[in-house]
Order: C-alpha cells, then structure tokens, then sequence
C-alpha cells in the first residue's frame, strides 16, 4: 500500500480506522525526507539574453524538485515565476531590467535542501537570435540582422555559417564569447569573407577576451558577408555553446588609461585594432576594484563586452613625452599616493617617471597590465635620481611587476617600465601605482578538494542544526591577532568564532540555525579587522569561481570573482554531531580519543563521514573517519607534536551523510581542545645486546608537571624477538627501566625507533603521552669464541 495514498477498506470499523490514520501519520513523521539534498545544476541555457526583456531559462541538474528560488549574485535581474520544477530540471521565468548592467551575472538555485553551484548568464543589449540548423555550408549560410546577438552551439566538425549586410566604408564588427559563458573548454575561431569564401580577416585568440577572438573592418562595399564559427582544431560537443555579435559597434581592444580614482569622471581613450582611438567619460564606482569592466559606447552602439581598468583610492599622472630617458621623465606633481599612466608605444621603447618620497617610508610599486588585458610583460625598476637601478622585478603577479622598497632619503626617485622582449605597440597600455605599504587582508574559504572551486563555498545550515567552514585570511604587511565579522546574516543564524591568532592564517567558523529559522537566504559581505583595535586595515571576501577547467592538471581556463557570500537556511538534516569536549589537555607529545557523537532521527540509520574541520598547530590526526551505519559515535584520534602550541584551540567536525542521492553536512559545535605541556620528558640511552641475553633499558625522566597516583609505563617499538616487562612511573621519579629479554634466534640490527607509551589519569579520563622518542636498540652477534648456553634437553 502506498504509505501517502493507501486506502482503508470500506468495512473497517470508523475506531480502527481512526487509529490506523493516527499511525499513519506519527510514522511519516518519524521517516526522514527521501528528498535529495544539495540541488546541483550542470546546464543552464540560454546562455543569455538581451536587457529590458523576459527570458525563460532552462536548468538541468539534480535534486532540484525543491528548488525555491534563482539566486543571483548581482542586480538588475529577477525571478518572475518558477515555471515548473522536477528532480532533473526546472524552467524559471526572469526578467531583465532596462537597466540591468551588462556583461556575465552568477546565477544559482536555492532549494529547501541547499544551494547550488554557480553558472554564468550573459546580458547584452541587442536583440537576440539563435542559430537554426542547417547552416554548416557556405553557400547556405543563416541570415542574420545587423547588431544582434546569435546564441549557437559547436558539436563535432561543425561549422555554423552567417549572413550579414553592410554597407561601403561602415564599420563591420564581430565578437564571440564562447569560453568566457563558462560552459566548457571551447577554443574558438571565426572568419569574415566575402561570398565566395575569401577570407578578409579572422580571429583564433586575442588578449582583451583570451581565447574568444574579435574583429573589426571597415567594409570594401555594399553587400553580404559571410561569417564562419568553428572550433579552432574542428571539435565540438553540446556544451560548446557561444554568442556571436554582429553589428557596426565599437570595438576597442584596451582603453587608456587603466584606470582611475573611485568615484571620479575620467576620460578613457579607447584605442581599436586599426589604431584609431574615440574617447569617453566614465564616472567611477565609489569603491575600490582590481578589475572594473567600461563599455565602450559611440552614438547608439555599444561594445558587447567590457574592457576593464583599475579603481582605486589614487589619482592620475599621465605620461608626457617623450619621457624616454631619466632626464626627460614625466614628473609627478603631486604628493604620494599616486599612478603613472603610459603606453610603451614602439619597439624598443622604455618609459621614465619621477616623484618625490620621503626618507624611511615604506613604499610600494605596483604594476596593473597584464591582468587587466594589456599585452605588456613589465620589467619594473625603481631607481635614484640619477638612474641607479635600487629595487626592480620582472613578474610578481602573473605577467605583472612589482616592488618594495624604503627611501633612504628625502628627494625624488623615478620609476622605469619596460616590456621584457622589447615589444610595443598603441595598446602596450600599463598602471603603476606608488603608495606607502598598506596592511590588508583578503578572506576567503578554501577549496575543499583539488580543482573544486564551488563545493562548499557557501554557507547552508539545516534548521536547527549547525554548519562549518574553513575562513582563511591571507595577511598583508599585517601581523597579530584578526576578529572576524559576518554582518547582517540572515534571520535565525548565529555565527561562532575564535579569533584568529596571529600564528594561523585559517580556522573553523561554526554557523547555527534556530529551529523556527526561515527557510531562506542572502548575500553578505565577511569582514575581518586587527584585534589590537590600533591597525588600519582594509579586509575585503574573494571567491574564485573557476568555470572552465581543462587540460591534464585540469587547469582553470576561465573564473569569475565574487566578494561576498552566499549564506541560507535550509530543511532540517536527520542528524546531528556533537563533540564531547574532553576534560583533559592533549599534552605534547601525547594522543588523545576525542569522541564524535551523532543524534540520529528515527528511521536515519546511514553511515556518516566526518572529519576535522582543522588541526590546531602541531597536531595531527586522519583525514576522516565513519561513524558506521547504525551507530551512533566514533573516536577520532589526535596526536600532539614536541612543538604543538600550548593554548585552548576551538575545534570542531563537520560530517555528511547521503540522503536521497545527494550530500547533508552538519557539524559539531566549536569545543575547546587544550594543549598542554607534558608531564613528562624522557630520553634513552642506546643500549647494545646480544641474541640470548637480558638487558636493561634506562629512559631518563625531567618532571614537568605533577601528576596523581601512578602512570603505566609500555615501551614500544621493539622487533618481535625481544620482549619487554611494563613499569610504572609517579612523580618523583627520574627515571624508569625495562628489562628487555632479546630471543636466542633475534637477527642483528638497529631498531632505532623506541619510544614510552605512558597513560596518566586526570578528572577521571586517561591522557596518553609519549616520551623519550627516538630510543636505540642494537643486536649484535654473539662475540667470537663465547659459549652459548644450551637449554636441558636440547640437540
């Protein structure tokens, strides 16, 4: 009978029938949800839609028949319906603001049991198409409008082919995003030719958008063009999705300069493949950004994807010319902080900036080009006034340069760039910013396994339950102690946290949802400051969200970055985990069972993987262990180095079990884990015996905290062939021996490997402690002419 829809007989008595419903219903209760939790979405199309219109997305996965919402990580899209919901797939209506910024969104789905991986959703401004089958022949090639965005996919061999018209001398523009949607390590190359297949120009790679190409003509007359799409060595499959831009928009390949002062206007000069260059005002963001996407626009037309630039808290000084030699350097008329502007604009060329510093101020040179797609590899170098090289590198950040360095008087200085191969070029564009040494730190959650950008990289807490993360921060000329802050988290969510001691750059942040938490979630922005309330430090959140990997180390092709977090509340999990805080230190040199209880909710009976969100400093344990199916508690064991540091660590486990084919992951709460000094040091003299003969092994003891009663005392390490009597150790001593009886037939040998396994009691628990590692023990044949002893009644 079907336990939702069974039906009782007719005939049953109404009492029978009232009791049967009861049990019914309390045993539904009691069974766990067989729902799959932690939705996951593999495919998201379209790939992305034009502004000031409604979309219908199509998202394939799993577990998504409880899906809630879409999520997305910037403004200017919404949810307008969730069309329909099933455990492989669903569709969701959304609509694009006329507004709606331009360029890639993240987008995800939040169920009542987790929260999804991140795909990429692309907002343009004109009118979208898409590519119609069959159109892999020149001579029958799909007909497409000018400014418009054709949405395709690439399979094997394919060759997809267009048709557009222009006129004499109008600018003819095309672009491809194809690995930038994040669907796959699709490589691709276009053409335009005329309708006989002439091809008048083409693209593979570029260095504004990497391995999508772009290309810009002006066309030699009136007519049709034909455009090919393909993969670069003829390959393909379905997830070699792209979009094609054509239409007589501008299309710069860098802007000058790259970048500005936050919240400032500045004139950016957009400089195109043919050198011909348009300028443009931008007014700024009010906050800092390493990479800020500018569309270029003239008239009506609209670049269809950004060139980026730098903004941060620093005016310009643009480069004069020529400013090819010291003497001729572009000088700096203001104070520090400041950023040189130039362009290397011919082979060969070097560039010369002078500014002022003042003696013992620590300085740095930072160069922005590579990384905001200019094609100069930077050779920086600062120097004197006269010339003379002080501090110079080639590559810090990628192809980027950058350097420290301290005057050593008050006066001016100069700043020399250069490319490494004597390249150049109208768009070998760069930014040097020169600032004293500013302290920062970058928050982030580690990757949990290798090559796995997106897996618990959020935040999702089962109501009434708690989850953990790793939280790392990545000091900058900062040093001590960090508290950490996760403002404005949702309703019903507390955050636990240790402060993050000077000596560690991660630990564990434990999360817990109330029981009447709603089901839901929002963005927040983690922040962390110096404990000692007197350094100044700018802390920002960094999640790098590789889309694209590929090749044999699985090599991030393409990534997005976001700063902030995701954080939710979800349905309830079956179980949940409990540390039992031990009573005792784990002493140095010692071991410790720390024991991993699991609440179980009637009917949840599957095994639980857990494992230590972290080891404190100098301790060590297994990656994970398993608290079995149908148990309830497992020991995890710890062990303490020479060198563990002594403090009270907060700790704490996370678990995961699969519920209906999909991960829950709880965890403990944050226990408190002392380390403590030994009580006792001890250290082995070697000790040389002979097959046959009983010795006496003496460790040497130094007390260093008192201890109750007596300690067992069990040396371990020895071969087989040789046995050793246990002892017991108390306070006083200062020493212990074993007497080791070494077998007749024991092979010679260095056993060097000899430690003391000690076992002392405190508050009623045992503390497991190791001393005198590293004892020696040699075997050696018996000497020459000695008469061994035959046992009675031996032949």
């Amino acid at each position: 009978m079907n336990r939702r829809t069974g039906r009782i007989p007719e005939h049953a008595h109404h009492a029978a029938v009232n009791g049967f419903l009861a049990f019914f219903l309390a045993s539904l209760l009691l069974i766990p949800s067989a729902r799959g939790h932690t939705p996951r979405v593999t495919s998201l199309t379209p790939t992305g839609g034009q502004r000031g219109t409604d979309v219908e997305l199509k998202i394939y996965g799993a577990r998504l028949d409880d899906a809630q919402e879409l999520v997305f990580a910037s403004p200017g899209i919404e949810l307008v319906k969730l069309n329909s919901t099933t455990t492989n797939s669903l569709k969701a209506t959304v609509r694009i603001a006329k507004d709606c910024p331009l360029g890639e969104h993240l987008i995800c789905v939040r169920a009542k049991t987790g929260v999804s991986e991140l795909r990429s959703f692309h907002v343009g401004i004109y009118t979208n198409a898409t590519e119609v089958e069959p159109n892999s022949e020149l001579t029958k090639p799909q007909k497409i409008a000018m400014n418009s965005t054709i949405s395709g996919t690439i399979t094997s061999e394919d060759i997809d082919y267009f048709q557009v018209e222009a006129k004499k001398g109008e600018r003819l523009s095309v672009e491809i995003e194809a690995m930038r949607l994040g669907r796959g390590a699709f490589d691709p190359y276009i053409a335009l030719m005329d309708t006989k297949g002439e091809i008048l120009a083409a693209s593979d790679d570029s260095t504004l958008a990497m391995q999508d190409g772009f290309i810009t003509i002006r066309s030699p007359k009136d007519g049709p063009y034909i455009l090919q799409v393909r993969e670069t060595s003829y390959g393909g499959n379905s997830e070699y999705h792209y979009r094609l831009h054509v239409g007589n928009f501008p299309r710069p390949a860098i802007v000058y300069p790259l970048g500005g002062k936050m919240g400032e206007s500045v004139d950016f000069k957009f400089i195109n493949q043919d050198k011909s260059e348009f300028s443009q005002s931008v007014k700024l963001p009010d906050k800092i950004d390493e990479r800020f996407g500018i569309f270029a626009e003239q008239g009506s037309q609209v670049a269809p994807s950004p060139n980026w630039v730098r903004i941060s808290a620093f005016p310009n000084v643009l480069e004069t010319g020529p400013n090819q030699d010291p003497a001729h350097a572009t000088k700096a008329q203001i104070d520090l902080p400041l950023a040189f502007n130039g362009i290397i604009s011919a082979k060969g060329e070097t560039d010369w900036f002078r500014f002022k510093a003042k003696k013992g101020q620590a300085l740095e040179v930072t160069v922005f080009a590579r990384r905001l797609r200019s094609p100069i590899d930077t050779v920086l170098e600062v120097c004197d006034a006269q010339g003379k090289v002080l501090v110079s590198n080639d590559d810090s950040a990628g192809a980027d340069s950058a350097a420290k360095f301290t005057p050593s008087a008050d006066g001016e200085y100069l700043v020399h760039i250069r490319d490494h191969m004597g390249h150049g070029g109208p768009n070998y564009v760069y930014r040097v910013e020169v600032a004293p040494v500013q302290p920062g730190i970058t928050l982030s959650i580690p990757q949990v396994a290798r090559n796995e950008s997106q897996i618990r990289q959020y935040i999702v807490v089962p109501r009434g339950n708690r989850f953990a993360t790793m939280i790392s921060a990545k000091r900058k000329d900062i040093s001590g102690d960090l508290k950490l802050q996760f403002d404005g988290l949702p309703a019903g969510i507390a955050m636990q946290a240790d402060t993050m001691a000077g000596k560690v750059d991660a630990m564990p942040v434990v999360f817990e949802a109330a029981a009447d938490a709603s089901i839901s979630g929002k963005w927040i922005e983690p922040t962390a400051k110096a404990v000692d309330g007197k350094s100044e430090v700018a802390s920002a959140y960094r999640h790098v969200v590789e889309l694209v990997q590929g090749g044999p180390n699985n090599t991030a092709y393409y990534s997005s970055t976001l700063d902030k977090l995701y954080v939710a509340v979800i349905d309830e999990a079956p179980y949940k985990l409990k540390i039992v805080e031990p009573k005792v230190p784990l002493v140095q040199y010692g071991t410790m069972d720390l024991k991993i209880v699991a609440e179980r909710k009637p009917g949840f009976d599957e095994p639980i993987n857990v494992k230590m969100m972290w080891n404190p400093p100098g301790v060590g344990s297994l990656p994970d262990i398993t608290i079995p199916k149908g148990e309830n508690s497992a020991d995890y064991k710890l062990n303490a180095k020479e060198d563990a540091q002594q403090h009270v660590w907060k700790i704490a486990v996370l678990g995961t079990a699969t519920v209906g084919g999909g991960p829950v992951w709880v965890s403990s709460q944050l226990a408190n884990l002392e380390i403590g000094e030994p009580f006792v040091v001890g250290k082995f003299d070697p000790i040389t015996a002979e097959p046959g003969q009983t010795v006496k092994l003496v460790c040497k003891l130094d007390q260093k905290q008192p201890f109750e009663g007596k300690a067992s005392a069990k040396l371990i390490g020895l071969p087989d062939t040789v046995k050793a009597s246990e002892a017991e150790i108390s306070k006083e001593d200062k020493e212990v021996s074993f007497s080791l009886a070494v077998d007749a037939k024991a092979s010679p040998g260095s056993h060097r490997n000899l430690f003391c396994s000690m076992e002392i009691k405190k508050n009623s628990e045992i503390i497991p402690q190791n001393i005198g590692s590293g004892g020696v023990l040699r075997i050696v044949p018996p000497k020459r002419g000695k008469v061994t002893k035959v046992a009675s009644g031996a032949k």
